[in-house]
Protein backbone atom coordinates (compact mmCIF):
# COMPACT_ATOMS: atom_id res chain seq x y z
CA UNK A 1 0.00 0.00 0.00
CA UNK A 2 2.87 2.37 0.85
CA UNK A 3 4.48 1.63 -2.53
CA UNK A 4 1.25 2.54 -4.34
CA UNK A 5 0.95 5.82 -2.43
CA UNK A 6 4.60 6.62 -3.12
CA UNK A 7 4.11 5.93 -6.83
CA UNK A 8 1.00 8.11 -7.00
CA UNK A 9 2.82 10.94 -5.21
CA UNK A 10 5.64 10.70 -7.73
CA UNK A 11 3.20 10.72 -10.66
CA UNK A 12 1.45 13.85 -9.36
CA UNK A 13 4.79 15.59 -8.81
CA UNK A 14 5.92 14.82 -12.34
CA UNK A 15 2.64 16.09 -13.80
CA UNK A 16 3.00 19.42 -11.98
CA UNK A 17 6.63 19.69 -13.10
CA UNK A 18 5.64 18.90 -16.70
CA UNK A 19 3.00 21.63 -16.77
CA UNK A 20 5.40 24.13 -15.21
CA UNK A 21 8.02 23.36 -17.84
CA UNK A 22 5.38 23.70 -20.56
CA UNK A 23 4.56 27.21 -19.36
CA UNK A 24 8.24 28.17 -19.18
CA UNK A 25 9.03 26.83 -22.65
CA UNK A 26 6.41 28.85 -24.50
CA UNK A 27 9.21 31.28 -25.37
CA UNK A 28 7.55 34.52 -24.30
CA UNK A 29 5.77 33.37 -21.18
CA UNK A 30 6.91 36.52 -19.40
CA UNK A 31 6.18 38.86 -22.30
CA UNK A 32 4.07 41.95 -21.76
CA UNK A 33 0.28 41.55 -21.98
CA UNK A 34 -1.35 42.50 -25.27
CA UNK A 35 -1.94 46.19 -25.87
CA UNK A 36 -5.62 45.37 -26.24
CA UNK A 37 -7.78 42.24 -26.19
CA UNK A 38 -9.89 42.92 -29.27
CA UNK A 39 -8.13 40.28 -31.37
CA UNK A 40 -8.77 37.39 -28.99
CA UNK A 41 -7.95 33.86 -30.18
CA UNK A 42 -10.75 31.70 -31.52
CA UNK A 43 -12.76 30.05 -28.74
CA UNK A 44 -11.40 32.73 -26.43
CA UNK A 45 -14.19 32.13 -23.92
CA UNK A 46 -12.65 28.80 -22.83
CA UNK A 47 -9.52 26.71 -22.70
CA UNK A 48 -10.73 23.08 -23.04
CA UNK A 49 -13.84 23.06 -20.86
CA UNK A 50 -12.71 25.65 -18.32
CA UNK A 51 -14.31 29.09 -18.83
CA UNK A 52 -11.89 31.97 -19.30
CA UNK A 53 -12.81 35.54 -18.35
CA UNK A 54 -13.37 36.43 -22.02
CA UNK A 55 -16.96 36.71 -23.31
CA UNK A 56 -18.44 34.46 -25.99
CA UNK A 57 -18.16 36.21 -29.36
CA UNK A 58 -21.27 35.24 -31.34
CA UNK A 59 -22.32 31.68 -30.61
CA UNK A 60 -21.27 28.05 -30.89
CA UNK A 61 -22.48 24.47 -30.76
CA UNK A 62 -20.28 21.58 -29.76
CA UNK A 63 -19.88 17.92 -28.85
CA UNK A 64 -17.64 16.83 -26.01
CA UNK A 65 -16.66 13.15 -26.13
CA UNK A 66 -19.36 12.78 -28.84
CA UNK A 67 -21.87 12.37 -26.00
CA UNK A 68 -22.24 15.82 -24.42
CA UNK A 69 -24.09 18.30 -26.64
CA UNK A 70 -23.45 21.90 -25.63
CA UNK A 71 -24.01 25.41 -26.98
CA UNK A 72 -23.43 29.02 -26.01
CA UNK A 73 -24.13 32.57 -27.10
CA UNK A 74 -22.80 35.99 -26.18
CA UNK A 75 -24.54 39.35 -25.88
CA UNK A 76 -21.72 41.84 -25.49
CA UNK A 77 -20.05 41.05 -22.18
CA UNK A 78 -22.78 38.65 -21.03
CA UNK A 79 -22.43 34.97 -22.01
CA UNK A 80 -24.79 32.03 -21.65
CA UNK A 81 -24.01 28.35 -22.21
CA UNK A 82 -25.47 24.96 -21.44
CA UNK A 83 -25.42 21.32 -22.41
CA UNK A 84 -26.67 17.82 -21.77
CA UNK A 85 -25.39 14.30 -22.34
CA UNK A 86 -27.08 12.17 -24.98
CA UNK A 87 -25.84 8.76 -23.87
CA UNK A 88 -27.69 6.03 -25.76
CA UNK A 89 -29.69 3.50 -23.71
CA UNK A 90 -29.30 5.72 -20.60
CA UNK A 91 -32.53 6.95 -19.01
CA UNK A 92 -33.17 10.72 -19.15
CA UNK A 93 -33.15 10.91 -15.35
CA UNK A 94 -29.54 9.68 -15.47
CA UNK A 95 -28.24 12.16 -18.05
CA UNK A 96 -25.91 14.97 -16.93
CA UNK A 97 -26.54 18.64 -17.79
CA UNK A 98 -25.46 22.19 -16.96
CA UNK A 99 -26.53 25.83 -17.42
CA UNK A 100 -24.09 28.70 -17.03
CA UNK A 101 -24.09 32.50 -17.11
CA UNK A 102 -20.96 34.67 -17.09
CA UNK A 103 -20.43 38.45 -17.00
CA UNK A 104 -17.10 39.85 -18.21
CA UNK A 105 -16.58 42.88 -15.97
CA UNK A 106 -13.28 44.09 -17.46
CA UNK A 107 -11.53 43.34 -20.75
CA UNK A 108 -8.70 45.71 -21.55
CA UNK A 109 -4.95 45.59 -22.16
CA UNK A 110 -4.93 41.81 -22.44
CA UNK A 111 -6.40 41.39 -18.94
CA UNK A 112 -9.97 40.15 -18.37
CA UNK A 113 -12.06 39.54 -15.24
CA UNK A 114 -15.40 37.76 -15.00
CA UNK A 115 -17.98 36.54 -12.50
CA UNK A 116 -20.41 33.72 -13.19
CA UNK A 117 -22.64 30.97 -11.90
CA UNK A 118 -23.67 27.55 -13.10
CA UNK A 119 -26.21 24.89 -12.30
CA UNK A 120 -24.88 21.34 -12.64
CA UNK A 121 -27.19 18.34 -12.87
CA UNK A 122 -25.55 15.05 -11.92
CA UNK A 123 -28.66 13.06 -12.82
CA UNK A 124 -32.06 14.25 -11.63
CA UNK A 125 -31.20 13.30 -8.03
CA UNK A 126 -28.22 15.62 -7.52
CA UNK A 127 -28.20 19.31 -8.39
CA UNK A 128 -25.24 21.61 -7.68
CA UNK A 129 -25.08 25.40 -7.78
CA UNK A 130 -21.68 27.07 -8.18
CA UNK A 131 -20.46 30.67 -8.28
CA UNK A 132 -17.08 31.42 -9.82
CA UNK A 133 -14.61 34.21 -10.54
CA UNK A 134 -11.96 34.07 -13.25
CA UNK A 135 -9.06 36.22 -14.46
CA UNK A 136 -7.39 35.78 -17.85
CA UNK A 137 -4.11 37.23 -19.14
CA UNK A 138 -3.31 37.15 -22.86
CA UNK A 139 0.34 37.67 -23.83
CA UNK A 140 1.76 39.28 -26.98
CA UNK A 141 2.42 35.83 -28.47
CA UNK A 142 -1.27 34.88 -27.89
CA UNK A 143 -0.40 32.59 -24.99
CA UNK A 144 -3.21 32.78 -22.43
CA UNK A 145 -3.43 31.97 -18.73
CA UNK A 146 -6.59 31.80 -16.61
CA UNK A 147 -6.97 31.44 -12.85
CA UNK A 148 -10.41 30.39 -11.63
CA UNK A 149 -11.89 29.91 -8.16
CA UNK A 150 -15.35 28.47 -7.59
CA UNK A 151 -17.69 28.09 -4.67
CA UNK A 152 -20.12 25.21 -4.23
CA UNK A 153 -23.17 27.09 -2.97
CA UNK A 154 -25.51 24.09 -2.97
CA UNK A 155 -25.18 20.33 -3.40
CA UNK A 156 -24.68 16.99 -1.67
CA UNK A 157 -21.25 16.30 -0.17
CA UNK A 158 -21.30 12.55 -0.88
CA UNK A 159 -23.45 11.81 -3.94
CA UNK A 160 -24.21 8.21 -4.92
CA UNK A 161 -25.10 8.65 -8.58
CA UNK A 162 -27.18 6.04 -10.38
CA UNK A 163 -26.71 5.83 -14.14
CA UNK A 164 -29.61 3.62 -15.19
CA UNK A 165 -29.36 0.90 -16.31
CA UNK A 166 -25.60 0.59 -15.73
CA UNK A 167 -25.24 0.98 -11.98
CA UNK A 168 -24.06 3.42 -9.33
CA UNK A 169 -20.88 5.30 -8.48
CA UNK A 170 -20.08 7.65 -5.64
CA UNK A 171 -17.49 10.27 -4.78
CA UNK A 172 -16.70 12.93 -2.17
CA UNK A 173 -17.43 16.61 -2.82
CA UNK A 174 -17.11 17.94 0.69
CA UNK A 175 -15.18 21.19 0.30
CA UNK A 176 -17.07 24.33 -0.76
CA UNK A 177 -14.04 25.76 -2.59
CA UNK A 178 -12.22 24.62 -5.72
CA UNK A 179 -9.66 26.11 -8.10
CA UNK A 180 -8.55 25.73 -11.68
CA UNK A 181 -5.68 26.92 -13.89
CA UNK A 182 -6.02 27.09 -17.68
CA UNK A 183 -3.37 27.57 -20.35
CA UNK A 184 -3.20 27.59 -24.14
CA UNK A 185 -0.64 28.76 -26.70
CA UNK A 186 -0.05 28.54 -30.47
CA UNK A 187 2.46 25.96 -31.69
CA UNK A 188 5.25 27.78 -33.49
CA UNK A 189 5.61 26.83 -37.14
CA UNK A 190 2.33 24.88 -37.20
CA UNK A 191 -0.55 27.10 -38.41
CA UNK A 192 -3.99 26.89 -36.79
CA UNK A 193 -2.77 24.65 -33.97
CA UNK A 194 -2.68 25.26 -30.23
CA UNK A 195 -1.61 23.40 -27.08
CA UNK A 196 -4.25 23.46 -24.33
CA UNK A 197 -3.83 22.44 -20.68
CA UNK A 198 -5.92 22.61 -17.50
CA UNK A 199 -5.50 21.64 -13.86
CA UNK A 200 -8.49 21.32 -11.52
CA UNK A 201 -8.91 20.71 -7.81
CA UNK A 202 -12.59 20.60 -6.80
CA UNK A 203 -11.80 20.05 -3.10
CA UNK A 204 -9.17 22.36 -1.60
CA UNK A 205 -9.29 20.43 1.68
CA UNK A 206 -7.63 17.54 -0.20
CA UNK A 207 -4.85 18.85 -2.49
CA UNK A 208 -4.33 15.39 -4.00
CA UNK A 209 -7.78 15.48 -5.66
CA UNK A 210 -6.65 16.83 -9.00
CA UNK A 211 -7.56 16.48 -12.63
CA UNK A 212 -5.03 17.41 -15.31
CA UNK A 213 -5.94 17.80 -18.98
CA UNK A 214 -3.59 18.17 -21.95
CA UNK A 215 -4.78 18.50 -25.57
CA UNK A 216 -3.87 19.76 -29.04
CA UNK A 217 -6.37 22.00 -30.85
CA UNK A 218 -6.82 22.25 -34.63
CA UNK A 219 -8.86 25.29 -35.63
CA UNK A 220 -10.05 27.50 -38.42
CA UNK A 221 -12.50 30.40 -38.58
CA UNK A 222 -15.58 28.25 -37.98
CA UNK A 223 -14.46 24.94 -36.50
CA UNK A 224 -12.09 23.63 -33.83
CA UNK A 225 -11.28 20.11 -32.67
CA UNK A 226 -9.37 19.15 -29.51
CA UNK A 227 -7.69 15.80 -28.90
CA UNK A 228 -5.86 14.82 -25.74
CA UNK A 229 -5.87 13.05 -22.39
CA UNK A 230 -7.20 13.72 -18.90
CA UNK A 231 -5.58 12.36 -15.74
CA UNK A 232 -7.59 11.89 -12.54
CA UNK A 233 -6.05 11.18 -9.13
CA UNK A 234 -8.12 7.95 -8.79
CA UNK A 235 -5.75 7.15 -10.68
CA UNK A 236 -7.26 7.15 -14.18
CA UNK A 237 -5.95 8.28 -17.57
CA UNK A 238 -8.66 8.79 -20.20
CA UNK A 239 -8.70 10.14 -23.77
CA UNK A 240 -10.75 13.31 -24.41
CA UNK A 241 -12.05 15.01 -27.55
CA UNK A 242 -14.05 18.16 -28.19
CA UNK A 243 -15.58 19.55 -31.40
CA UNK A 244 -16.96 23.09 -31.73
CA UNK A 245 -18.67 24.95 -34.59
CA UNK A 246 -18.89 28.75 -34.31
CA UNK A 247 -21.46 31.09 -35.85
Amino acid sequence: MMEVRSLMSEVRSRLWIALSLLCLLTSNSFAQPKADSVTAPLDGYRHFIMPSAKPINGGYVGFWELAFVNAGIGFGNISFSGGITVLPTVAFRSQFAFLQAKATLADEGGISFALGANLLRLTSQFLYLHAFASATMEMQNETRYTALIFLKAYGNDFPAITVAPYGMFGFSYGSPLGVGIGFDTPIKGVPNTRVVAEIWNHDLSTPSKIALLFAVRLENERFSSDFGFMYFSLPLLAPVANFVWRF
